[in-house]
């Protein structure tokens, strides 16, 4: 009994440790996910009434993408100390995903490049990115019909070693029992 006791100890004890294991691996969302920098002597806000929406219709004409295929669409209000400030927007893509940052000046939204590249900018605020999935992905993202991607969840596979564990340890206690 006292066996049967510390057996379901470990196996209590290793379904906590799978349950941990399988949520603390999952990344965050790729489509809040930008990050500017370098960040020093910028000031970032987020967009404010009045300012010109960047749409993804507009977004995708000018990187000549489809609409459909545009599943996020982030801007900013973004100020520096000086310029010309070069910026890399940082984006965590899948495979099939590509980002393009624009940029609000002269009265009308400009291509200024790709993500994940450096880009200089003369002056800047509003700023916006905009992910674009090629047919066939994961539906995932802001205006997708899924959740958007995150980490891989393997909460299944520690749970069956949690499993498999249990019945090796129940094995070995019994056949040292009969001994």
């Amino acid at each position: 009994m006292k066996m049967l006791k510390y057996v379901s100890l470990f196996a209590v004890v290793c379904i906590l440790m799978a349950c941990v294991a399988g949520t603390a691996f999952a990344s965050g969302s790729k489509t809040d996910g930008v990050e500017i920098t370098p960040s020093d002597g910028l000031t970032i806000t987020g967009q404010q009434e009045g300012d010109p929406v960047l749409a993804m219709e507009i977004a995708a004409r000018l990187a000549e993408e489809k609409v459909e295929n545009c599943k996020s669409v982030s801007q900013w209000n973004v100020s520096a100390d000086a310029t010309p400030k070069t910026l890399t927007f940082k984006v965590d893509l899948a495979a099939n995903q590509r980002g393009y940052v624009y940029h609000y000046e002269n009265g009308e939204w400009k291509l200024m490049g790709k993500v994940n590249t450096e880009i200089t900018f003369n002056s800047l605020s509003p700023v916006g990115v905009a992910i674009f999935e090629t047919a066939g992905g994961n539906g995932g993202g802001n205006g997708g019909g899924g959740s958007p991607a995150t980490g891989e969840n393997n909460l299944f596979v520690s749970l069956a070693i949690a499993a498999i564990a249990m019945g090796g340890a129940v094995v070995f206690f019994s056949s040292k029992k009969k001994d």
